[in-house]
């Protein structure tokens, strides 16, 4: 969320919540998914790798963890 951070490869991984936004709430999302007792878990294809299946304008150029 810095300026100077430079832009993900993969917008799609940033989008924990799936709703076509990457902001405060996706950190907030992963923050409490990973803490909070109840929370949910992020959406499919977590936890593996795979195409997100949401039609968003976000996209994924190249995610090298998953290959």
């Amino acid at each position: 969320f810095a300026p100077a951070t430079p832009a993900a490869s993969c917008e799609d991984s940033a989008d924990s919540n799936d709703d076509g936004n990457i902001d405060v709430a996706d950190a907030i999302y992963s923050l409490s998914s990973l803490f909070a007792a109840g929370a949910p878990n992020p959406p499919e294809p977590f936890p593996a790798c795979g195409v997100e299946t949401t039609i968003d304008t976000l996209e994924c150029a190249f995610y090298p963890s998953c290959f």
